[in-house]
């Protein structure tokens, strides 16, 4: 995974090539924290997923991670350029709405109980594998 950045006067974005897993996490969540701490004013963080390869769990969880930090900070969150597999990786998850939908102005971002966001991935995942084929079946079937 390489970001790239370019900046706004009220945005930074980043283009985010490669995979996005658990040898890359650390470096994006780095290089977050600094363009959004060297920006003064930032109001937009869009991460470019265009040229985006694997996501794996860690991944996925970095993206909560970082979408939670700029709620907090009063900064809108924007994926954009969301490939096929990315879109399946968030809808199989129940995390496409939450990390794709934005937030109205002045909304609170941790507006649900510490974890629920995490809880919410975690109750899609469960919910997915039940719908596949072969999925878990209920104690005693």
């Amino acid at each position: 995974m390489t970001p790239s950045f370019g900046t706004g006067p009220h945005a930074v974005r980043l283009a985010l090539t490669g995979d996005l897993d658990y040898d890359t996490c650390g470096e994006l969540l780095q290089r977050v924290r600094t363009a959004l701490d060297d920006g003064e004013g930032v109001e937009e963080l869009h991460l470019d997923c265009g040229a985006l390869g694997t996501v794996d769990s860690m991944g996925l969880s970095t993206l909560l991670q970082i979408h939670r930090s700029a709620g907090r900070d009063g900064i809108a969150f924007h994926l954009d350029d969301i490939g096929p597999a990315l879109r399946r990786l968030l809808e199989l998850t129940g995390t496409y709405e939450h990390l794709t939908t934005p937030r109205r102005s002045g909304s609170p971002e941790g507006s649900g109980p510490p974890g629920a966001e995490e809880e919410a991935a975690a109750t899609g995942a469960g919910r997915a594998a039940a719908d596949r084929p072969g999925g878990p079946r209920p104690a005693g079937a």
